[in-house]
């Protein structure tokens, strides 16, 4: 579904952008620990995990033995024998690791329902932060861990987000969720930094201009077809690589940008068909309107023959007409 012109969220938009804003996205949480803990997800996730120090994060993908996105993540090394694991898809990721646990010796368990998170984004994160932190975050690389007190709770700050732009995540335990977000809002409050209440410009608009997707985006390509092919280190067995190996003729899809080339607020709704001269060519993933950039924007995902960077195509039962372009645009 594409925004309509809406002050209030163009205006937290432009405050990410700029200034910072902060909100509540509590994302799954999966803790891992045990004597194979770094062996096992080193064995089930694409990306090098094995050597990562603690307090360090990496971002990777979990593939289905296809070859396919089955999840994108964050890993954490929280403490020497503890990893935290950001998914938006606790449970399922647990029955993953049930049927691929094998002889590994790991233990672990979705404690989501003990964390809240919160996200404080933009150019002043870090002087918000400063203010209400027991350690301060200057110098913190990106996905790396801070273990500190804020509004005298413990907390863990990750330096990330999910915005495009500078950004930290603190964790808290639920029973000092109020305390800590009463802090951040304090704190914000000096900066003009609102507190964002539209899930579709900190969920989708914010991060989509940035290039940023979830995983129902992905779900199903390779990491190659969805430019993720940076994460991938084929130098160590993980679950999936045969299948990517095999791959040898290259993607045969390819995860893209849409720009809707006239001002239309119609629907365009998930898996709506993407047309070349009224073939069928591909998928739309998402679609929505792009505050920063001023135009309607979204995911696609087509045939990487027949559709190169600058093809013209409709999308939907209206033949919406668009431009096939990089997934970034700011």
């Amino acid at each position: 579904m594409l925004f309509k012109e809406d002050k209030v969220a163009r205006a937290e938009s432009e405050a990410v952008r700029t200034n910072a804003g902060w909100f509540r996205w509590t994302h799954d949480l999966v803790e891992l620990s045990g004597a194979d803990a770094e062996k096992f997800l080193d064995w089930v996730l694409v990306n090098k995990i094995a050597g990562t120090p603690v307090g360090q994060g990496r971002y990777t993908t979990m593939l289905d033995e296809e070859g396919g996105i089955i999840d994108d993540l964050v890993v954490m090394h929280k403490t020497e024998d503890t990893w935290w694991l950001s998914t938006l898809y606790g449970p399922q990721m647990c029955a993953w690791f049930d049927s691929h646990k094998n002889a590994f010796a790991v233990e672990y368990s979705d404690r989501t329902q003990e964390f809240d998170m919160y996200a404080v984004q933009g150019p002043k994160s870090a002087d918000i932060m400063n203010k209400i932190v027991s350690d301060s975050v200057d110098g913190l690389k990106r996905f790396q861990l801070l273990e500190t007190t804020l509004a005298g709770a413990a907390v863990t700050v990750d330096r990330g987000g999910f915005t495009g732009e500078l950004g930290f995540e603190v964790y808290c335990a639920r029973t000092d969720s109020e305390a800590v977000a009463n802090a951040i809002a304090a704190a914000a409050s000096e900066y003009g930094a609102p507190r964002l209440t539209t899930l579709e410009v900190y969920v989708r608009s914010l991060p989509m201009e940035k290039g940023l997707a979830l995983r129902q985006d992905y779900k199903g390509l390779t990491p190659f077809e969805a430019n993720l092919g940076w994460s991938v280190h084929m130098d160590k067995d993980f679950v999936g690589k045969e299948a990517l190996e095999a791959a040898v003729e290259g993607p045969a899809r390819a995860f893209v940008g849409l720009e809707i080339e006239r001002e239309s607020y119609e629907d365009i709704g998930q898996n709506e068909i993407i047309r070349k001269r009224g073939v069928p060519v591909g998928i739309c993933r998402q679609m929505i309107y792009g505050y920063t950039v001023d135009k309607n924007i979204g995911f696609g995902i087509v045939d990487a023959k027949k559709v190169p960077l600058g093809t013209q195509v409709t999308i939907g039962p209206n033949d919406s007409p668009a431009t096939v372009v990089e997934p970034k645009w700011c």
